[in-house]
């Protein structure tokens, strides 16, 4: 590796190229696998970069790396992401290139310790989708349709999206929603088509607080369901995010519920005029 290279591995990480070189792996492949762990998930130019080799080598050595389990890759964007596989699997590499060796297992053994200091857990990542056009909207109203909490929490103007999706999906949705037993604690705008949605409402099933027009200041609509976080906003011709994650979505529902003490104080005072 050139001068030029080294410079963009640190000094503690030096030691570890070698070693692993001692163990099997290329030089190359040593400093990718190395920067992949510290950069955690991160495209060819970045992991270029941070390896100090150019980009046309290191598509080859990713390739390498993930034919012997170290790489793996992530389809949720839309240029391909590398993602290194835990330092265990150095192991398994270890018994493919030199069987029943015990000097190099127990090398590899020394400096796992070090290599998973560098290496973030990314299982316990928030999931996030995101879903475009008047299709993928729908599709997100329709998975909440599934909720097992029977509980939704939205912030919804409604109007946002009338002119992506058909205004007679709604109250087919109220209506599938209700039938389900999936109640809405809802925070609205008092439009004339929150208040034709609010109607529909038998016997107050729903909690609903519509707050004057002027105090409804959420650009998006907001879906707040067991462990998952809709965005839906009208820009581009439609497009949804749905954040899933336990922590996240606990949060943003406590927030949301002390929302909505102050928007049914909101409400009432509409009632009062």
């Amino acid at each position: 590796m050139s001068k030029q290279n080294n410079k963009n591995i640190k000094n503690g990480d030096n030691l570890l190229v070698k070693q692993l070189v001692e163990f099997g792996l290329s030089e190359k492949e040593a400093a990718v696998y190395i920067s992949l762990l510290e950069l955690e998930l991160a495209g060819v130019n970045e992991i270029a970069k941070k390896a100090g080799i150019n980009r046309s080598s290191t598509y080859v050595v990713l390739e390498s790396l993930k034919g012997k389990g170290l790489v793996g890759t992530s389809d949720d964007k839309k240029v391909r992401q590398y993602i290194a596989a835990s330092p265990e699997m150095l192991h398994r590499v270890a018994g493919d290139l030199a069987k029943k060796q015990e000097e190099i297992r127990k090398g590899i053994d020394s400096i796992v310790p070090e290599l998973k200091a560098l290496h973030k857990d990314t299982k316990h990542r928030p999931k996030v989708s995101v879903f475009e056009g008047r299709e993928g909207l729908i599709s997100v109203f329709e998975d909440s349709l599934n909720c097992k909490e029977k509980l939704m929490r939205v912030a919804s103007s409604v109007e946002n999206l009338l002119h992506i999706i058909p205004p007679d999906y709604f109250p087919q949705y109220v209506k599938t929603r209700i039938k389900r037993g999936i109640k809405m604690r809802g925070i609205h705008p008092a439009n004339e088509f929150s208040k034709k949605i609010a109607e529909m409402d038998p016997e107050e099933f729903d909690e609903l607080a519509l707050i004057p027009v002027n105090k409804f200041l959420v650009p998006v609509d907001i879906a707040i369901y067991d462990n998952k976080i809709g965005y839906m906003s009208p820009k581009d011709g439609g497009i949804a995010i749905i954040i899933e994650d336990e922590v996240i979505t606990d949060a943003m529902k406590k927030i949301f519920n002390l929302a909505f003490e102050e928007a049914r104080r909101l409400s009432k005072e509409i009632e009062k005029k």
